[in-house]
């Protein structure tokens, strides 16, 4: 892939992730109602970090979005946030004789983590493909019908990339942090 294309991927991965993971990602909560300053105590300081993995807290090392390091014509992100969950975009492309196939995914849901087991839940999704060979057979935004849970070991290596690897087929995927 030429150095262009793998840029446009990466612009279509993450200017699309809160697309693809379905509108209204980014959720506002409501403000909370004002203290009583007579009644209220401070809030306790957080637990240091080997308390708040004990308690199941979702791991520091994790939150943050995470982009694939390897090689081909596949870009995935995932993003982790702290109240466990997450947001996943997927574009694959590739350069035909008839034009550019591309197909996108996006889902989004909640994620557990015990130990060195991550589970992702996904409770919406679309998916989308463009096939030029085929131009009847695209469609855009079609939400994922199945969404199952998907079951991964993660681990971080001395570098800090993420490894994630699939509980059904072992393939390892490895992840760099984005800033």
């Amino acid at each position: 892939m030429t150095p262009e294309g793998l840029a446009r991927l990466v612009t279509v991965a993450l200017v699309s992730l809160p697309v693809l993971a379905g509108c209204g990602y980014e959720r506002i909560d409501p403000p909370a109602p004002p203290a009583d300053p007579v009644t209220s105590a401070p809030a306790p300081p957080s637990p240091p970090a080997a308390e708040t993995a004990a308690t199941g807290a979702f791991p520091a090392e994790l939150l943050g979005t995470w982009q694939s390091t390897g090689a081909g014509d596949a870009l995935l992100v995932y993003r982790f946030d702290g109240d466990g969950t997450y947001a996943h975009a997927g574009v694959l492309s590739q350069q035909r004789p008839s034009g550019v196939f591309s197909y996108e995914v996006g889902a989004s849901g909640s994620v557990d983590v015990d130990g060195e087991r991550l589970v992702l839940r996904p409770e919406s999704g679309t998916t989308t493909l463009t096939d030029p060979d085929s131009p009847g057979s695209s469609y855009q935004d079609r939400p994922m019908t199945d969404l199952s849970a998907e079951e991964y070991t993660w681990a971080l290596s001395a570098d800090g990339d993420l490894a994630l690897t699939e509980a059904a087929s072992g393939r390892t995927i490895t992840y760099r942090k984005q800033s």
